[in-house]
């Protein structure tokens, strides 16, 4: 350890940057030093505290003594509202205890084996041999079954194994969001989705402005294509389009919440101002970007004839930040006006 010392004191006299540089360099390898040899024990210190032997509810034959959960094949379960869940609990190495579901939301007892004490006959018990599986079956999902279920075995304690609920309601989109922009003379395209529904919709209807949309009317070029499934689909083709067919556009499935689009129909000359436009946020970023290249090519240039041990000074630093961030903002098109749209017929 004296040798370090001794040959730090000799290199830290200022003769130049090479000095310098042995000087960083001893003080790291007498870290490295210090940390490698603090870092090992005597061996016979090691022999002396041998490893404490395992657990004996640690060891696997104690799993397999009392019954447990199979955490695997007892998840979360998520249903749709009105349809028809099943809570599974796989019990292992069961042997005479029994099996409880019980609802936390009001700690209500709800099965026990094969015996359903509710009166909301709903709610079922029924077991699998094959797999050990206790299911609690609910049917006619309401939206205040969702919550925490409790699957308990009669063990001293007892052994709990808890399954959450979710309820997912009917929900309809209109695929590409709340506006469509067409030009005069093209094709609208509206593809409605209905979601998490526990039977398809009988009908989907298509309203335009508040009057529904008549596939056999005399403008024609009018075509709606239905698929009924675990997630309905129905589209709307309206060829042609003139300024007539803009407007708002709801999809409206049986049983289900409804979902509205605008369709916005354009001549080629507001089209082209409408891509003049950069909307929201596009100019900022892109005026941000150019801002801070151009910074940062000053701050190369002034490092360049700067030494290298000499950090910018912490003023030019907080000027660089201010200016690549008000800068951009300065230069953002407030005043430019929005892209016009013809009023809807």
């Amino acid at each position: 350890m004296s040798f370090y010392v001794s040959l730090i004191i000799s290199l830290s006299r200022p003769q130049g940057m090479a000095r310098q540089a042995l000087v960083w360099l001893a003080g790291a390898v007498t870290c490295l030093a210090l940390v490698v040899t603090s870092s090992f024990a005597p061996q016979d210190k090691m022999a002396a505290f041998p490893p404490s032997p395992p657990h004996p509810t640690d060891t696997p034959h104690a799993h397999r003594q009392g019954p447990r959960v199979d955490q695997g094949h007892s998840g979360n379960v998520s249903s749709v509202l009105g349809g028809r869940a099943s809570l599974r609990c796989r019990v292992l190495n069961r042997g005479n205890h029994t099996v409880s579901w019980i609802r936390h939301r009001d700690l209500h007892l709800l099965t026990v084996d094969h015996y359903t004490y509710t009166t909301d006959q709903r709610f079922q018990a029924l077991h699998e041999p094959s797999t050990g599986d206790w299911v609690l079956l609910v049917g006619w999902v309401q939206q205040r079954d969702a919550g925490v279920y409790e699957c308990q075995i009669g063990t001293t304690p007892p052994t709990s194994h808890f399954v959450t609920l979710g309820v997912m309601e009917p929900r309809t989109i209109i695929l590409g969001g709340g506006d469509l922009h067409v030009n005069t003379g093209s094709t609208i395209n509206l593809t409605c989705l209905v979601l998490h529904h526990a039977r398809p919709p009988d009908a989907i209807t298509w309203v335009h402005q508040g009057k529904e949309v008549h596939y056999a009317s005399a403008r024609g070029g009018v075509s709606v294509v239905t698929e009924a499934g675990e997630v309905s689909r129905s589209a709307l083709l309206v060829q042609r389009a003139t300024l007539t067919d803009a407007g708002n556009y709801t999809c409206q499935p049986k049983g289900a919440a409804s979902a509205t689009a605008r369709v916005h129909v354009i001549h080629g000359e507001h089209r082209a101002a409408m891509h003049g436009n950069v909307g929201d946020g596009g100019f900022l970023a892109n005026t941000r970007l150019v801002t801070w290249a151009a910074l940062s090519s000053l701050w190369w240039a002034w490092a360049a004839h700067e030494p290298l041990w000499r950090p910018p000074s912490p003023p030019l630093i907080l000027l660089l930040l201010l200016a690549s961030l008000l800068l951009p903002g300065a230069l953002t098109p407030h005043s430019l006006p929005a892209a016009a749209h013809l009023p809807s017929a």
